[in-house]
């Protein structure tokens, strides 16, 4: 029973999606309605990862490499430009090339896509997002927006993913160097739990934030 929670995260984004839509009016530019789509790009890698291996017969580590890629460029990007610092700013570009290039090379001549996941990628991917988030909360305390924070959009996408990422990652890697046992159960449970947390985050994003706080 509990192997089979992960199959229903694909409805835990399907109605972060459909509530992201729901109150986009209050996302007033590209950057903002930029969340929504991801949620749905979301959706579409779950629906495509589900049913790969039945339409390919091959295994879906490839669909969710891409999605690494991907998703760790578009929270590289968005945090680029929420950050206001300059120097941040140069230096979020400078992660986003070097996670393109060591992506690129590591599936290049490893040959990562079809084989496994690629958790040196995700790893990476997450510290570089982590750190970037930390820099976007600073800011945010030491600004005059500390008062109206939690009525950001932004805010409440960067709290959920970091949620997501920052406890799977030490979880993920600790199966990976066989330091605990893999357990079909406990992961999906895990994976489950996750996703709840952060969609939840996107979910009260959308519903409590204000258009004027959300450009």
């Amino acid at each position: 029973m509990l192997a089979n929670l992960r199959f229903y995260i694909i409805y835990l984004a399907l109605f972060a999606g459909i509530v992201g839509i729901i109150f986009l009016h209050k996302l007033p530019n590209n950057k903002a309605k930029s969340l929504v789509v991801m949620i749905w790009f979301s959706v579409v890698t779950e629906f495509v990862g589900i049913n790969f291996t039945k339409w390919t017969h091959f295994l879906n580590y490839i669909v969710f490499n891409i999605y690494i890629l991907v998703s760790f460029s578009f929270y590289i990007i968005l945090l680029r430009k929420l950050l206001s610092s300059g120097k941040y700013k140069k230096l979020a570009s400078f992660f986003l090339v070097a996670f393109f290039l060591f992506f690129l090379i590591n599936h290049v001549l490893f040959d990562v896509s079809i084989n496994r996941i690629d958790t040196i990628s995700f790893a990476l991917g997450i510290s570089f997002v982590v750190f970037l988030s930390c820099r976007y909360l600073f800011e945010t305390v030491n600004s005059n927006k500390i008062m109206d924070f939690q009525n950001s959009v932004f805010f409440w996408f960067i709290i959920g993913v970091m949620l997501f990422h920052v406890p799977f990652l030490p979880f993920m890697l600790s199966v990976e160097w066989f330091l605990i046992d893999y357990n079909q159960n406990v992961t999906s449970l895990i994976l489950f739990f996750l996703n709840l947390l952060m969609y939840c985050c996107f979910i009260i994003g959308f519903v409590w934030s204000e258009k004027k706080y959300n450009y």
